[in-house]
């Protein structure tokens, strides 16, 4: 039996194209990539909603 965790997963995400171009540059400011910034703006949010209940 396996039983250690994946790392991650794969999922399909549609964003506008504005939207992407901007998460793009961010990202790129940042010096991270367009997934490291995705996940850590997931992670910022689902924080603040926590601590919010």
């Amino acid at each position: 039996m396996n039983t250690q965790q994946p790392q991650g997963v794969t999922f399909t995400l549609r964003v506008p194209g504005l939207l992407q171009e901007q998460a793009k540059a961010l990202a790129k400011k940042e010096h991270l990539s367009l997934n490291s910034l995705i996940v850590r703006l997931l992670e910022r949010e689902i924080a603040q909603k926590g601590n919010q209940q």
